[in-house]
């Protein structure tokens, strides 16, 4: 029989199941279905006889990059699909939810005839496109499915045989799809059944995986029937908030457990015969150890382990303030005796520190502007491996926009105007083997959020205008002070890569809550003072009983300005209140606010009239924000990064607005 036989015989086929409601086979109605929405709805021509559409290495790329975090937990589970079902001849791919193959397994001495066919990364396998196949109407159907040779919709598929799976997010809409293809395989649709088990039984594991991935905030209840299976095998996973609250499960679990049409469970005592609060004590009288629960209503028996949140601090951080301990004088630890540790707080977080240090595992450092994040970051470099190795600092707000990228990744002689001829190496190589410390992570523009996490991938950097990738290995740090997982639900920062930097999470606390803040300003004293050749200045009473009641909004860097202002403006070795910024004290809601009110308004006065006359051309609405600049800067002792941040401005913009409204500080009016 020649081919175009076949094809005639396979278009008869179709027409004849479509129009005259012939069956395919024995419980194929799902197919039959397909080739219905395939003639009449997406209108493919079965007799088309070329290879799928292919799209461009960009859009492969886009594809990719807004999958990242999952292909990472999903490569391994493809991998071991693969290594089952090579020998067969079978290739694996992996699609996004739209068909696009973003992930692909070859055989081995067949690459040429697979790809000829258009099993290769980028192929678009949709049912809208393709018509019936794995793995369109997988997608299309939300189930799993076997589309064996002529069950194929169009001519050109009709030889290959595809065991396709949909993985589900933890939002129940597919993620991705998982496929086993052969392209010669016995006329038995039997012969396949194997292979199809294979690919289904994977898919959930990844699903799973990523489930388990996707609720690292969260208190996780991992849970089976048998405890004996427990580590093997997931029936349901169940995560659920610090107050009790049940935010989701995998997809077995919201199906048989969670999505009740009469009365969803919200809380976990209405979904088993215990509080959460009993949860965690039974977990933690056997760690690790699975241990039963029973459900509402049946009362049936399941084994359960407990995993805490990865973000574990952020439920410890609330009550930290009712802390009642009274911690005795501890000694310097190694890598932190920069850092005043009585705070019980503090040496929690470093006790930690030294225990994931060198577990290749990205830190995120939160807190207050001020509070000691790059400090910390140091001692976590001190304490590591790489600590003979380079620590590199970038903070993201300081930068414009326009140039982060070729200060983080490096760039190629020549790459673009105003280039170094040599190139420059980025911040990322100047790091290896070292520690790169991102400050301000939360304002780095999202186009670079992408290329970032590739970097952290795949262990590469691109230089700007460079063709080949350049390894590197290094430990990350980040900070921030903002709340990332509001930027992740407004769009301004990539969950992928907030996950991936959120291996640890440290919170720093704000100056004025530290129970050894007599010891940071003894420590930041000391600092200062010998930097001026002057170990012999001391704090008389007074100021240090008005350094420690401060609210210190700046934190330890306001403190170190205070008190490097006071050391220069004494004359003796007592530094005493009139020795610091007149406006220190005189804050709102500060002790002694009224101490030097008067003064402190007369100075502003002052200042101010010694500024530039204001550029006539501004509008009313810039003559007014000038006024608010002045009045922050002021407010902040000229420190522009803080008052930025006060005004909600990226400190290029601010720096931009004071050039072009003349606003000069009071150290560089006599130059103007």
């Amino acid at each position: 029989m020649g081919p175009h036989t076949g094809v005639s015989q396979h278009v008869a086929r179709v027409l004849d199941v479509v129009e005259n409601r012939t069956s395919i086979g024995v419980g194929t109605h799902r197919l039959e279905r397909s080739w219905e929405r395939s003639l009449n709805n997406h209108q493919v021509d079965p007799t088309q006889t070329n290879i799928p559409r292919i799209v461009t290495s960009r859009e492969l790329r886009e594809h990719k990059d807004r999958l990242d975090a999952f292909m990472r937990i999903a490569r391994e589970g493809v991998d071991r699909l693969h290594a089952q079902v090579v020998s067969s001849n079978y290739c694996v791919l992996m699609t996004d939810a739209g068909g696009i193959t973003i992930d692909f397994r070859t055989v081995p001495g067949l690459e040429r005839e697979f790809r000829e066919e258009g099993f290769r990364p980028g192929t678009c396998w949709s049912e809208e496109r393709e018509g019936t196949c794995g793995v369109g109407t997988a997608l299309m159907d939300h189930q799993p499915i076997l589309v064996h040779r002529g069950e194929h919709f169009r001519t050109h598929n009709i030889n290959f045989t595809c065991s396709a799976a949909p993985i589900f997010g933890i939002d129940g809409k597919p993620i991705a799809l998982l496929d086993a293809s052969a392209l010669n395989s016995p006329e038995q649709r039997e012969s396949q059944l194997l292979v199809y088990r294979m690919v289904v039984e994977r898919a959930q594991q990844i699903e799973n995986a990523y489930a388990y991935y996707a609720f690292r905030p969260y208190w996780l209840l991992q849970c089976g029937r048998l405890a004996e299976y427990l580590s093997v095998q997931t029936d349901y996973l169940i995560a659920f908030d610090e107050n009790g609250h049940i935010v989701g499960g995998n997809r077995r679990a919201n199906m048989e457990l969670l999505n009740c049409e009469d009365s969803p469970p919200l809380l976990v005592h209405d979904l088993f015969e215990c509080t959460a609060n009993d949860i965690l004590a039974a977990a933690h009288a056997r760690p690790g150890q699975p241990f039963p629960l029973r459900l509402q209503g049946n009362g049936e028996r399941i084994f359960v382990t407990l995993r805490a949140p990865a973000t574990g601090n952020r439920f410890y951080s609330k009550n930290a303030k009712s802390c009642k301990e009274t911690p005795s004088k501890v000694e310097n630890i190694p890598g932190f005796s920069h850092l005043a540790l009585n705070d019980p707080r503090v040496r929690g977080n470093v006790e930690r520190a030294l225990k994931i240090v060198n577990r290749k595992i990205p830190t995120m450092l939160l807190g207050e502007t001020g509070t000691g994040k790059e400090a910390f970051a140091r001692g976590l470099h001190k304490c590591s491996e790489g600590r003979d190795k380079p620590f590199v600092a970038l903070n993201c707000a300081a930068i414009p926009e326009n140039l982060i990228e070729s200060e983080l990744f490096g760039y190629r002689g020549g790459a673009f105007t105003g280039a170094s001829p040599k190139g420059a190496r980025g911040k990322i190589l100047q790091a290896d083997e070292g520690t790169l410390f991102l400050d301000e992570i939360g304002d780095m523009p999202l186009q670079l959020q992408s290329r970032l996490l590739r970097v952290l991938a795949e262990g590469e950097v691109l230089p700007v205008g460079a063709e080949t990738s350049v390894s590197v290995k290094l430990n990350i740090v980040c900070a921030t002070h903002q709340d990332l997982l509001a930027l992740v639900k407004q769009g301004r920062f990539r969950e992928d890569l907030y996950y991936r930097l959120n291996g640890a999470t440290f919170l720093l606390p704000p100056l004025r809550e530290r129970t050894d803040i007599g010891e940071v300003i003894d420590k930041v004293l000391a600092e200062e003072a010998a930097a001026i050749d002057n170990p012999e200045l001391i704090l008389d009473s007074a100021s240090r009983q008005a350094l420690s009641n401060h609210d210190w909004p700046g934190n330890i860097r306001q403190l170190r300005y205070a008190i490097r202002y006071a050391c220069a403006i004494a004359d003796g070795d007592i530094l005493r209140v009139e020795h610091f910024p007149p406006e220190l004290f005189c804050l709102p809601g500060v002790n002694g606010s009224k101490c030097r009110l008067e003064s402190q308004v007369s100075r502003f006065s002052e200042t101010t009239s010694l500024l530039p006359d204001a550029p006539r051309a501004l509008s009313d609405a810039d003559s007014m924000l000038r006024g608010q600049m002045i009045e922050t800067l002021h407010r902040n002792q000229w420190q522009v990064t803080v008052s930025a941040q006060e005004m909600g401005m990226s400190r290029a913009t601010f720096y931009r607005k004071l050039a072009r409204f003349i606003i000069v500080p009071p150290n560089k009016r006599g130059k103007i």
